[in-house]
């Protein structure tokens, strides 16, 4: 019998500059060919009717989630109207893209339509979706990341799935069980995604690691040695999808007591205003790999995001993680940090509650270094039995 063909479906977008889910799709592939499959990366190329395009608003207007739309809207507007803003962001999009063009075009099948996704599933062994939040509310009527569109006699994986949001709101419960009932293993990122498969299927999920952390930081280091990135001196990096002066604030205060420069990437999932005058070197020409450079290399590392502290935790570093939504929130993403650090043994004194000086609190890395070892062989078990 020969090498099983695994399609692979993973979050992607053209344009998308959000360095994790580069580095979780090229590192999802990477294990699996590790493991001795062929790979494909199923690429839907979607062609959209007026009709669809409106289902797809009024779903997230009924999941609470209409501020997708206006921050799309909004983005759209802060290119148009900020000459500057959008040259930059064409300097670090065209360095992403070019990442992707190297590190993941390489494995992509395009299918144009839905037609050709659902025929073209039939010629997969299995078919594997992950990671991230690619299961939120808004995501279910595309029948693309809850492989609705693979036929049935194919069988269906999910490997560290995120819904995103604490709850599924009460609308899609039944839809959200019935495609969970359709897979043949489930992995998910986060306890509380766990629970909501459990709860609304018949199926048992387990929490296995996000795909960011079956390569080692070994790994990475030899991924990231042809980066251009050379830092000289010590310096914060700092590096926000979120809004929140207090973290600004916060890295200023950092700055000012170690007198460390600030490396700053600025307006990453939108124009801050404010953020023009943060930070003493501001980058754009940046590719995933020259990320983790600046988070490898870096005295201290402040961040709200879920892979800068995933990666910040792999290479060792002094770190501190601000939280991006109001804890408690039924849309909030919040959890996916919590339940890494506690699954990891990383003390709460590294998210911020207003005195950055506790990014100085020692970390048991031996003890951090064991549940990761821990964590990770359970993964890379659940993936193997998962594609055999």
């Amino acid at each position: 019998m020969g090498t099983k063909k695994i399609g692979c479906v993973i979050a992607y977008r053209k344009g998308h500059t959000n360095y994790g889910t580069s580095l979780v799709g090229y590192a999802l592939i990477k294990k699996i060919q590790k493991l001795g499959y062929d790979v494909e990366v199923i690429n839907y190329v979607k062609r959209p009717t007026l009709i669809q395009k409106m289902a797809w608003v009024i779903n997230a207007m009924r999941c609470g989630m209409g501020n997708v739309i206006s921050d799309r809207l909004k983005g759209v507007k802060d290119l148009k109207n900020n000459a500057e803003y959008a040259a930059n962001i064409k300097i670090r999009t065209d360095a992403v893209e070019a990442y992707k063009k190297r590190k993941l075009l390489p494995f992509f099948k395009d299918y144009v339509g839905f037609k050709a996704l659902h025929d073209g599933s039939k010629k997969y062994d299995i078919i594997i979706v992950g990671s991230d939040q690619i299961w939120t509310p808004l995501s279910l009527p595309t029948k693309f990341f809850n492989l609705l569109f693979v036929d049935d006699k194919v069988r269906k994986v999910a490997y560290a799935s995120s819904f995103g949001v604490s709850s599924i709101p009460e609308f899609q419960k039944k839809a959200t069980g019935a495609y969970l009932d359709r897979f043949h293993a489930i992995g998910m990122r986060e306890l509380s995604g766990k629970k909501i498969v459990d709860a609304l299927s018949r199926q048992t999920a387990q929490v296995v690691a996000d795909p960011t952390l079956l390569l080692d930081s070994r790994e990475w280091s030899e991924e990231i040695k042809d980066s251009k990135v050379k830092p000289s001196e010590p310096y914060i990096f700092c590096y926000f999808l979120g809004t929140n002066m207090e973290a600004r604030k916060a890295a200023n205060e950092l700055k000012s007591k170690t007198g460390y420069k600030i490396i700053a990437l600025r307006h990453m999932d939108e124009y801050v205003p404010e953020d023009e005058l943060f930070g003493d070197y501001a980058p754009y020409n940046v590719n995933p790999n020259d990320f983790l450079v600046y988070i490898k290399n870096a005295a201290y590392v402040l961040t709200d995001s879920f892979h800068c502290s995933a990666f910040s935790i792999q290479f060792h570093k002094q770190f501190m993680t601000f939280y991006r939504f109001v804890q408690g929130s039924a849309t909030g993403r919040n959890s996916r940090i919590d339940s890494l650090f506690n699954i990891l043994g990383v003390g709460q004194e590294h998210i911020y509650d207003g005195n950055v000086m506790n990014i100085e609190s020692e970390l048991d890395w031996n003890r951090i270094d064991t549940n990761f070892r821990t964590l990770k062989e359970e993964s890379v078990d659940f993936l193997r039995k998962a594609l055999s």
